[in-house]
């Protein structure tokens, strides 16, 4: 009899030793890690174009600002006899930078501590929660949301009525 001799079939059994990863377990982490790039690099481009947008936006505005520059310059505006002080305070409405609005909750603390009466326009929401905890009395104005749209006539007029 022309019969084939039985070969032992060897199944690969996956055993895990100590410490050491399987092969699966290392397939899903580069699967992952894959996809944080992937995240990580559409992140980026949003960034990129929210600075561009931001930037083009500055561009614009900075004439604006070179003009009232100058005007006041040129008005050679004193200090009324009986003139109040305004406190503004501009800050962000969201972000990571919270070294930047604790300083600038800190000074603007600091000036309130001089000034217990003077009051306070806050523009943005991080400085606005910072202030709200010790001078709640003082914060007559807050915007937020700024920056996220160009400012309507009504909206600017009503920051510089105050």
């Amino acid at each position: 009899m022309l019969a084939r001799p039985a070969v032992a079939a060897r199944t690969a059994v996956f055993v895990q030793t100590r410490n050491m990863a399987t092969l699966k377990e290392i397939q899903t982490r580069l699967k992952s890690i894959t996809n944080i790039s992937k995240i990580t690099a559409s992140m980026k481009m949003i960034a990129s174009t929210k600075t561009t947008r931001a930037q083009r936006a500055m561009k614009v505005a900075r004439a604006y600002g070179k003009v009232s520059n100058d005007f006041v310059k040129q008005a050679e505006v004193e200090k009324a006899a009986e003139a109040k002080e305004l406190l503004i305070t501009v800050s962000s409405d969201k972000g990571l930078c919270g070294g930047i609005h604790s300083s600038l909750a800190r000074q603007s603390r600091k000036y309130l501590a001089q000034n217990p009466d003077a009051p306070v326009v806050v523009l943005g929401d991080k400085a606005k929660v910072q202030l709200q905890r010790a001078y709640p009395n003082n914060i007559k104005y807050s915007f937020s949301q700024l920056g996220s749209t160009i400012p309507t006539f009504d909206e600017t007029s009503a920051i510089t009525s105050t």
